[in-house]
């Protein structure tokens, strides 16, 4: 198997992550089967890079995201952050680190508190970070608000009082109250109208290149995702199905779920021209999958052996993998 090589240069890392949850029936309750919501994840990011993981809703994202900020405990595999295996520390062991890793939620409303105003939202971060006197936390306060484009003086009104983007805004000053080093982005921009997208993903951008921050940016949104990224994920019922360079993965994509996703972005700049069509139907459940590979039931080059045999990462390029061996490149040879 081909895996993802780290260096020095990776703040966090990713390992045969795995996380399955129970389904339980009847009286007792019993255990009478399992959902294998992430199965066998690996990944790496770059210090002041982006990852994008991308793939359907259901698809494993969002799970992935809270295995690596230990609101989840994972079933296998590891994840090293700055080199440190943070999967068997505790909530203790935990808590210095817990500033260090940030993230920004899908729903910038649902995540903060409607009884607090903005600056009382971002002071609880500022004394997380060690920042008790008052006069250093109005000066870090101003100083946050001005960083993601809003006037100080919003920090004396509640939510409700801003826009969705406004919102969004605060939710981003807010982790970066903490000084993190790594910010998982959840969706951060679904839930705006396009415009207001653009507005944050460009200060996403400036923030990164400011603050040399690193991103796992999880999105459904391959425009987005190829705009920010530098590396890209494409994951399908908790299986990492292709890891390319983000041009590489727009340029020259191979596993056919990729070309499916591809596929449904209007008017991309790239070759549309391809015989990989899959079946466009929703996707497939991780309850008691199949053995093989789990994209089987929808891929056109579908044959036997992908219907029983273990598949692997197979290396196509320079830090391009694909879980498909029969797309795989031998060579020069063409895939299809």
């Amino acid at each position: 198997m081909n895996e993802i090589r780290s260096d020095n240069g990776t703040i966090l890392e990713v390992e045969n992550l795995k996380k399955y949850f129970p389904i339980r029936r009847g009286f007792f309750q019993r255990i009478n089967s399992w959902v294998r919501a992430v199965e066998n994840v690996s990944f790496q990011i770059a210090r002041a890079k982006t990852l994008g993981l991308v793939g359907e809703s259901g698809c494993g994202k969002t799970t992935v995201a809270r295995l690596i900020l230990k609101l989840l405990a994972a079933d296998g595999g590891q994840i090293l952050f700055n080199g440190q295996d943070i999967t068997q520390l505790d909530e203790k062991e935990m808590k210095p680190l817990r500033k260090e890793i940030q993230i920004i939620f899908q729903d910038p409303y649902g995540s903060l508190n409607p009884r607090m105003t903005v600056g009382q939202s971002i002071a609880e971060g500022l004394k997380i970070a060690g920042i008790h006197s008052r006069s250093q936390q109005e000066q870090r306060l101003e100083k946050l608000l001005k960083m993601v484009g809003m006037s100080p003086a919003s920090s004396d009104r509640f939510p409700h009082e801003f826009s969705g983007g406004q919102r969004q805004r605060v939710g981003i000053a807010r982790a970066l109250s903490v000084e993190p080093a790594l910010i998982i982005c959840d969706e951060p921009v679904s839930a705006l109208d396009v415009s207001i997208q653009a507005q944050i993903i460009n200060l996403l951008k400036d923030l990164q290149r400011q603050l040399q921050l690193s991103y796992l940016f999880i999105s459904h949104d391959l425009n987005v995702v190829g705009y920010l990224c530098d590396m890209v994920a494409v994951m399908y019922k908790g299986q990492i199905m292709e890891y390319a360079p983000t041009d590489a993965l727009f340029d020259d994509p191979i596993h056919p779920y990729t070309h499916l996703l591809l596929s449904a972005i209007p008017d991309v700049d790239r070759n549309n021209d391809t015989e990989m069509n899959a079946t466009a139907d929703e996707p497939g459940r991780t309850l008691n999958p199949a053995d093989g590979c789990s994209f089987q039931d929808r891929c056109p080059l579908a044959e036997n052996r992908c219907r029983h045999d273990l598949i692997e990462f197979e290396q196509t390029g320079p830090d391009h993998l694909v879980r498909c061996w029969k797309t795989a490149r031998d060579g020069t040879d063409s895939f299809l």
